[in-house]
């Protein structure tokens, strides 16, 4: 697969995550810091049937856009062999049954939890409950998260190339589209869309180049993805787990649009989101910078971190 005339063949593949992007891009920056200036491919399925309202990415960049339509060609593909739909529908159906039980139990969890954060500065007999009730929430989410996993594989395993032509023949139109890209840009929108046609082009495994992505493209690449909108009527307030990511960068949990989406200013909601996740908890706001060499983390600009008081502070890596 080509690269910049300017970069080694054996260097890290680098990667940056951004905040959200339409609004002040900064993707030009990044390109002109690596020193790419050929085609670069765009993968923007996580806007579903917009994926190919792109015109803001063209412009924001001096780069030739090349488009993945992954959404689209998926589409193509469900269209030529609907059995590789019914199998992802299946898979959802199983997935829904095992979210509605969690969905109950992170709701008493996040309940008690909330109640003992509100009495932690004025009763000091909170500590141990809150520390062993923290405990037991982490350990429903990794049983969901190893549940989740668990069906997951399972479709997998049917929808395995060797076992699907027509998935092959999906995967080298994608392939084939970034054959003379020197990076990826990947867009936010909707997560699990998004994350979804990534596992099925298997793209990252088979197109390994220097990477952008913002927005919920940043939170697909990480290892585990949260759902999160205190704002939403509809959302039940709670941060909840959804699945492994790609696992491109570890050790941190990002969440972009914080601003919008984040009670950044209730320091019980906050801590109750930092005390349930093992990684750092990372706020990314529109001018947020992430940069990874390789396994790296080599750069953090405007990044801060929850602390488990639920305060923000700046984080440095």
């Amino acid at each position: 697969m080509p690269a910049s005339t300017s970069r080694k063949n054996d260097d890290p593949q680098p990667l940056l995550l951004l905040g959200e992007q339409r609004d002040q891009p900064r993707l030009q920056t990044a390109l002109e810091r690596w020193k790419i200036s050929g085609p670069v491919g765009l993968v923007a399925a996580g806007w579903e049937e917009d994926e190919n309202d792109d015109l803001w990415v063209r412009d924001s960049i001096r780069n030739p856009v090349i488009n993945t339509m992954l959404y689209e060609l998926a589409d193509e593909l469900f269209a030529r062999d609907p059995a590789v739909l019914a199998l992802l529908r299946e898979r959802q159906d199983h997935l829904r049954e095992l979210r509605d039980v969690y969905q109950i139990q992170l709701q008493h969890f996040c309940a008690i939890i909330r109640g003992l954060l509100i009495r932690r500065e004025t009763q000091r007999t909170v500590a141990e409950p809150l520390d062993l009730t923290f405990s037991q929430l982490r350990k429903v989410d990794a049983q969901y998260l190893t549940s989740v996993a668990g069906v997951i594989r399972k479709y997998d395993r049917e929808l395995s190339p060797k076992n699907r032509p027509s998935i092959v023949a999906y995967q080298k139109v994608v392939v084939k589209r970034l054959a003379t890209c020197q990076a990826l840009l990947i867009a936010g929108g909707h997560v699990g869309v998004l994350l979804n046609r990534l596992r099925l082009s298997r793209l990252l495994n088979q197109v390994p180049l220097p990477t952008i992505a913002w927005s919920g493209g940043a939170m697909a690449l990480g290892e585990v993805i949260f759902f999160y909108d205190h704002f939403h009527p509809h959302s039940g307030q709670e941060t909840e787990l959804s699945r492994h990511g790609l696992k491109c960068y570890r050790g941190v949990q990002v969440f972009p649009r914080a601003e919008q989406r984040l009670d950044l200013h209730q320091p019980v909601e906050m801590a109750m989101l930092a005390g349930r996740i093992v990684s750092r908890s990372l706020v990314m706001d529109n001018e947020s910078e992430l940069e990874w060499s390789g396994k790296k983390l080599i750069h953090a600009v405007n990044v801060r971190e929850i602390s488990a008081d639920g305060l923000l502070k700046e984080w440095r890596p």
